[in-house]
């Protein structure tokens, strides 16, 4: 089974759509599924990231799982909408480092929204959700298995960012997320 992991549904959405997956949970969390994908909502943040990861793996054969979602950068060169595949991530509360590929960006992950980028490592990734999701799924399955994806929203001017335009970037490159 192929799990996805998004933290809100404006993530979701293009991917219910184009794999047809069908609603099958409410509560805890909301899932989708088909015969071949698992799709969990799981909030924003690290700690429900890790719970949804942990709520939907654990009683699963995993083919795949991937982490899904948006990022904010600091770094002006990297176009809103642009695809980025992710090697590393980095707890920014612990500076713990996990190397999860060979080729892409290193993310680093925080604890609540990033607005200011005075003081911040120049031409960085920040989400909210990757450490968590990374650290739960390595108790489900092997490194190898393990994917995340990041599509970036904003250059940490989060005012213009809305639901629909989050699942239109989603959207426009779910065929460059490899399943």
């Amino acid at each position: 089974m192929i799990i996805i992991v998004t933290a809100i549904f404006s993530e979701a959405k293009a991917f219910i759509e184009y794999f047809n997956l069908q609603e099958v949970s409410k509560k805890p969390f909301i899932v989708y599924k088909n015969e071949n994908i698992l799709l969990i909502v799981s909030g924003m943040g690290k700690i429900n990231s890790a719970i949804a990861t942990t709520y939907i793996a654990k009683d699963i054969k995993i083919k795949k799982i991937i982490n899904v979602g948006i990022c904010g950068t600091n770094n002006l060169n990297k176009a809103i909408g642009s695809f980025q595949s992710i090697k590393a991530i980095v707890n920014h509360t612990s500076n713990k480092k996990y190397i999860i590929g060979k080729t892409g960006e290193t993310l680093y992950c925080y604890d609540k929204i990033i607005q200011n980028i005075k003081g911040l490592k120049k031409n960085i990734l920040i989400d909210m959700e990757s450490f968590g999701f990374y650290k739960a799924s390595l108790n489900f399955t092997e490194r190898k298995n393990i994917k995340i994806y990041k599509i970036i929203s904003d250059h940490l001017e989060i005012s213009h960012i809305s639901h629909d335009f989050i699942y239109k970037i989603i959207k426009n490159k779910i065929n460059e997320i490899i399943l």
